[in-house]
C-alpha cells in the first residue's frame, strides 16, 4: 500500500481544529499524526513523530506561525509548510514565503482546496493558488511594494540548475522534471537543494520568486 502522507496541525481555535483534523483524515491517503495548539507543542510533538506537511495558523500564542516555520525549516528542511490565515493580504503572504512557507491558505477556502494544496507540497515543494500565483509575485517583485529578501543575489548558476529552475517555474513535479531532462528525481532533489542554498532560498516558490526577480523567466 502506499504510504499515508502525515500531517502536523498547530492551531489554536479549538473548534477549527478539530475539523480540521476530521477533514484531512477524511481525505484518503492522508493522515493528522500531530495536533497541537501552538508552535512550541508542535515542535515538541516532531521530536518523536515526523510529517510531511505542517498545517500551521498564522496567528498563535507561546510560539506563532511564522516563528515556528523558521524552526521548522532549520530543524527539518524537507517538511512542507502551509500557512493558515484569516487574512487574505498580500503581505501577509509574502511575509509567510519568506519565513519557509511552501503555501498558503485562508480559513475560508473550500476542502477541494486544501487537499489540493497538500498534494501539491508534496509532490512540488509548493503551493500556488489565484493569491499566491506568479503574477502576483512578479508584481509584487517588480513593483517593489514587497522586497523578496536573498542571502546572494549574484549567483553563478549552471545550465542544468538554470533549466531545472525553468521547469520548476512551470510547477513540474520532481518526477516530471527528472523525466524531462533524462535524470534521476534523486539528481534533480540535488540540483533543487543546490539552488536554493546557492540562492539563500527557503523553499521552491523562493526560487520562482528569484527567477521573476533576476529575469531568468519572463512570465
Amino acid at each position: 500500500m502506499k504510504k499515508n502522507i502525515t500531517i502536523g496541525i498547530a492551531e489554536d481555535q479549538t473548534l477549527f481544529r478539530e475539523g480540521l483534523v476530521r477533514l484531512i483524515n477524511s481525505f484518503e491517503g492522508i493522515k493528522v499524526v500531530i495536533d497541537s495548539v501552538n508552535g512550541k507543542e508542535l515542535l515538541d510533538g516532531l521530536v518523536d513523530t515526523k510529517a510531511d506537511v505542517i498545517l500551521l495558523d498564522y496567528r498563535m500564542p507561546v510560539l506563532n506561525g511564522l516563528e515556528t516555520a523558521k524552526k521548522i525549516k532549520d530543524l527539518y528542511p524537507a517538511t512542507r509548510i502551509l500557512i493558515l490565515s484569516m487574512y487574505d493580504d498580500e503581505e501577509f503572504v509574502m511575509n509567510a514565503i519568506e519565513n519557509g512557507a511552501n503555501g498558503y491558505l485562508t480559513k475560508n477556502d473550500d476542502p477541494e482546496e486544501i487537499e489540493r494544496a497538500i498534494h501539491s507540497c508534496v509532490s512540488t515543494g509548493y503551493y500556488l493558488n489565484d493569491r499566491t500565483s506568479k503574477l502576483l509575485i512578479k508584481n509584487l517583485v517588480t513593483r517593489g511594494k514587497v522586497q523578496p529578501k536573498f542571502d546572494n543575489n549574484n549567483v553563478q548558476l549552471t545550465a542544468i540548475e538554470l533549466k531545472v529552475i525553468e521547469l520548476i517555474c512551470q510547477e513540474m513535479t520532481t518526477i516530471e522534471i527528472a523525466d524531462k531532462i533524462y535524470r534521476s528525481s534523486r539528481t534533480i532533489e540535488g540540483i533543487r537543494t543546490t539552488v536554493m542554498r546557492k540562492i539563500g532560498a527557503r523553499n521552491s516558490i523562493g526560487i520562482v520568486m528569484y527567477a521573476v526577480k533576476n529575469e531568468l523567466i519572463s512570465i
